[in-house]
Order: C-alpha cells, then sequence, then structure tokens
C-alpha cells in the first residue's frame, strides 16, 4: 500500500471518529465518498504518531538522518542553537506542524538553512526527517 493511500485511509478513520457515534446508513456512504482534498486534509491533522504509523515516514530512520545533517544546527534534542528550535509552534518562519509543510520546508529551505534535498538527503530521508520532527519535539 502506497503512503498515500495510508494517509487518505488514516484520514477516513480519523474523519469517521470525529462524526460521534451516528446510526444512520449513511455515515458509511459519506465517508467513502469523501473527495481527496478532505481526506488529505483530516490526514494532515492526524497526530505525528498516527502520520508516522501511515507510512508517511518511518522515525527510527528520521532520527538518525537528523543526528548526521541537523542536529549541529537544531540542537539533538530540537532546542535550537545556530537554527531554530523545533518545539512548539514553528514560528521562524511560520508553519503549520505537518508533515506536508515540513517536507516542503526541508526541501526548498530558505537561507540561512542549508538546502540539502536532492544532493544529501533523498525523498525518503525528507519523509523519514520530517517525521522523527513531528514524533519528537512537541
Amino acid at each position: 500500500m502506497t503512503a498515500a493511500a495510508m494517509l487518505a485511509l488514516a484520514g477516513l478513520v480519523v474523519t469517521g471518529c470525529s462524526k460521534g457515534a451516528q446510526s444512520s446508513s449513511t455515515s458509511s456512504e459519506t465517508s467513502a465518498a469523501a473527495s481527496p482534498a478532505a481526506e488529505a486534509s483530516a490526514a494532515a491533522a492526524a497526530s505525528p504518531a498516527a502520520v508516522a504509523a501511515a507510512g508517511a515516514g518511518d522515525v527510527d530512520n528520521g532520527k538518525k538522518v537528523y543526528g548526521a545533517n541537523c542536529a549541529s544546527c537544531h540542537g539533538a534534542d530540537g532546542s535550537g542553537g545556530v537554527g531554530p528550535s523545533l518545539h512548539g509552534d514553528l514560528k521562524t518562519p511560520t508553519m503549520p506542524r505537518t508533515q506536508a509543510a515540513l517536507v516542503a520546508w526541508i526541501k526548498d529551505p530558505k537561507p540561512p538553512m542549508p538546502k540539502l534535498y536532492p544532493s544529501t538527503l533523498n525523498e525518503k530521508d525528507v519523509a523519514d526527517v520530517a517525521a522523527y520532527v513531528l514524533a519528537s519535539f512537541k
């Protein structure tokens, strides 16, 4: 199953759970007919553990990649240093704490953060680091 399919499935689960206990026969029909945009939105709002579990990134590999490429600026514990802290709201720059937003930033960062993708980090490494940051730095 692809990561996109897993995220869509996670979105359906989150959407279904947020509706509460509806006993009508249309609730499953509504969930099954949900648009891909709604599913992606619900998946993006899922917890970091759910995002990682849905296949958006390998947290263990992300920890290794982070340690080798990111910790020197952001700190081993994400508390910052040369680079900003990765805890709490990501205010420098302001961005949502979602897998998609972190992946986009890592792929195309603004200076002074170095651009490590695609020369140093590959697509999987980027997804794994994003999943690690979401799961580890609250």
